[in-house]
């Protein structure tokens, strides 16, 4: 891992930074309230509070992606452009065992007793925003990260490139899900669905677990 390689990954960061903080304001402002998929009808959370959730689970993700890096980087990961067939496969392949691992994390997170203790911190909020993506039990949040660490190790040893693109989808595709916006232009059909599909379930919690891929849930019969 180089220079470049955290270059890029601090760009990825700034960049899902920039990406949430206008979602945020797209999903609340008054201007482009008629793109909101619904708008909020009860009180949301205390502004501090989660302000603070946010703020710490994103450091805390922060640190354990810098820690994996630390102490699986030289294994995990090898340096160089892997060529575009790679790039894609590498890709495509941890992204895949990621989502459909986190299908099940997620359905699990729903059984009466972790839905209680550790999942209702996200639930709490009943009309997400792209700035609630990370409003999250810090648990919630490791086993995520846990779940996409072991993905890489498993297909493992993956060009550093792959791992900016794993890691890009990764933070990129949370953020959309909970944008609340149907945007009107044809570019925007992919962020349209995510957002569709992830506002059912906050709505009707039964459905639609999977993050990325949609198949998930239609082959275990839990789409809508």
């Amino acid at each position: 891992m180089n220079t470049t390689f955290f270059i890029c990954l601090a760009a990825i960061m700034l960049y899902d930074g920039m990406l949430m903080t206008w979602l945020s304001w797209a999903a609340t402002s008054s201007r482009l309230k008629q793109y909101r998929i619904r708008t909020p009808k009860t009180y949301q959370l205390p502004p501090l509070r989660k302000r603070l959730n946010v703020t710490l689970n994103n450091l805390m993700s922060l640190g354990l992606f810098l820690a994996f890096l630390f102490f699986f980087g030289d294994s995990a990961l090898y340096p160089g452009w892997p060529g575009a067939a790679h790039l894609l496969g590498e890709s495509l392949a941890v992204l895949l065992l990621y989502d459909f691992l986190y299908y099940f994390y997620h359905r699990g997170m729903h059984h009466r007793l972790v839905l209680k203790y550790v999942h209702r911190v996200h639930h709490m909020v009943r009309f997400p925003t792209a700035n609630e993506s990370v409003f999250l039990h810090p648990l919630e949040a490791v086993g995520a990260i846990f779940l996409l660490c072991g993905s890489i190790l498993l297909f493992g040893p993956i060009s550093t490139w792959s791992f900016l693109v794993v890691f890009f989808v990764y933070s990129t595709v949370n953020i959309l899900v909970h944008s609340n916006l149907e945007l009107p232009h044809p570019a925007f059909r992919l962020l349209n669905f995510w957002a569709r599909a992830h506002d059912v379930h906050h709505k009707e919690l039964k459905y639609n677990y999977s993050s990325i891929f949609p198949f998930w849930d239609q082959a275990f019969g839990t789409f809508k």
